[in-house]
């Protein structure tokens, strides 16, 4: 156990420089990034480096592999170059202890990037875009109030519906046709109405006539008023894009929901989604690539060169991520495998790598 804190100490506190110093580096960068843009909108500096600073926490995440990568290259060099590892390998102590210890520290590194992702990153995120909006572009929140010429499908795609204006405000829809299918998809029925409102609890088509096929038959009821089963209310409708670390993982389900129901792509939107829980793992990744490059160059090789190994392994690893995503947006592959075909390619790399290091 003393064996065990120790390492983990030799690794926490080059993963604190580093996360610090990148996260530091990326908020200086976007600065003057947006420089030109902060001056043509007259923000001042206090807003300014309000809305940096609160983007800050999640600008560290997204550069957190990359110092996770560092912190293992530079605890396991340190500890190769004054022979700590052979010390302990001199003492029985068999080297897949460090390197399970190490898979370890990635894996609650991941879980705590998580938490983070649906707690205080939505949070954070989500202030600094109201600042964004409010101090900086001095304008008012966006909000939705009407959605036309929809497409809905639900029902398991057993029902359609098409509606020619719904308005958020006052929670009616106008020029509706629903059409549902039976088990062979076959037209069953099919409501066609001048409009409906919301009663509070469901929805009441009005004016309009109900049609009920039957083979080569059909019959037809018209009707004032008529309650009807709809799986969604007014609300579902009211959905802006967002920024995706905005959401925890239950909002961007209904996020992503919501996107469906007014007949917008979400593929990209799908990818991000599943990115999130991909993430978790990135971390375990890292160490299967650093842990054996940190043992076999730990001697001959000074922090200079880890830190070009881990640049280089960054932007080859986030490369792949970014390709996987663009095979994903258009079509080539699921959502959920874009995501993780990164992992899945330097996971196995990791694996191979760490089987060949000598216990």
């Amino acid at each position: 156990m003393i064996l065990y804190r120790y390492i983990a100490k030799e690794f926490v506190k080059p993963l604190i420089v580093t996360s610090l110093a990148f996260g530091a580096l990326v908020l200086v960068s976007e600065f003057f990034r947006e420089l030109n843009y902060y001056m043509e909108v007259k923000a001042g500096l206090i807003p300014v480096l309000s809305y940096l600073l609160c983007n800050l926490p999640w600008w560290t995440i997204q550069v957190l592999p990359v110092s996770v990568l560092l912190a293992v290259l530079f605890c396991v060099g340190q500890l190769v170059k004054s022979n700590e590892l052979t010390a302990l390998k001199a003492a029985g102590i068999n080297l897949w202890r460090v390197v399970v210890l190490f898979l370890l520290m990635g894996a609650l590194i991941g879980v705590c990037e998580f938490y983070l992702r649906e707690g205080f990153i939505p949070y954070s995120v989500g202030m600094a875009e109201k600042i964004k909006i409010e101090k900086i572009r001095n304008e008012k929140p966006s909000s939705v109030s009407e959605r036309t010429n929809l497409l809905v499908s639900f029902d398991d795609g057993k029902a359609r519906m098409t509606v020619g204006k719904v308005s958020l405000i006052n929670k009616i829809m106008s020029k509706l046709v629903i059409d549902v299918f039976d088990d062979n998809m076959e037209l069953s029925k099919q409501y066609v109405a001048g409009g409906a409102s919301w009663s509070g609890d469901g929805w009441v088509l009005e004016n309009g006539v109900k049609r009920v096929f039957s083979g080569n038959n059909w019959s037809e009821e018209y009707f004032l008023k008529l309650p009807f089963a709809l799986p969604f209310s007014p609300s579902d409708f009211d959905v802006l894009r967002v920024r995706p670390e905005q959401l925890s993982v239950s909002a961007y389900n209904t996020y992503l929901k919501r996107l469906e129901l007014i007949g917008s792509d979400n593929t990209k939107e799908k990818i991000q989604y599943h990115q999130r829980f991909s993430a978790v793992f990135s971390h375990i990744i890292v160490m299967l690539i650093g842990l054996p490059f940190a043992l076999s160059f730990g001697k001959t090789h000074g922090k200079i060169i880890s830190f070009t190994i881990a640049l280089i392994f960054a932007f080859v690893y986030w490369g792949a991520q970014a390709a996987g995503q663009s095979l994903g947006e258009n079509d080539i592959l699921s959502p959920m495998f874009a995501a993780w075909i990164g992992n899945i390619v330097f996971g196995i790399f990791g694996l191979i790598l760490v089987a060949r290091v000598k216990k």
